[in-house]
């Protein structure tokens, strides 16, 4: 294992068929190997969100998928506040509050 000095997640290897180069064995980000071991696959147009902040901790419990179109809710570009920035007892809110925002967004999304 290790871990990737781009985005900071744990990257590991697994015994699939690896779909780029033919290989017996793949690197799988391991957060999401195991979410999806758990869940089952991200339904699409969803990302795997990390709740506490840490991208090593990759305990599935840590991770919700969430639709694509939350992340920038969740990165402060319309309400200002980060997620990953938030305090611990914040994050619950700034994610309700995330989540009703998208949701709304879609609703007028759909009557437009």
């Amino acid at each position: 294992m290790r871990i990737d000095s781009k985005d900071g997640y744990v990257v590991m290897i697994v015994d699939e068929p690896n779909p780029w180069n033919g290989r017996a064995t793949r690197p799988a980000r391991k957060n999401r190997y195991l979410w999806e071991q758990q869940y089952g696959p991200v339904p699409k147009g969803h990302v795997l969100k990390c709740l506490n902040g840490d991208k090593t901790n990759c305990d599935p419990a840590n991770w919700q998928a969430i639709p694509q179109g939350m992340l920038p809710r969740l990165n402060g570009r319309w309400s200002g506040l980060k997620y990953d920035d938030a305090p611990a007892e914040l994050k619950p809110a700034v994610m309700a509050v995330a989540k009703l925002d998208h949701a709304a967004r879609v609703a007028r999304k759909r009557r437009a």
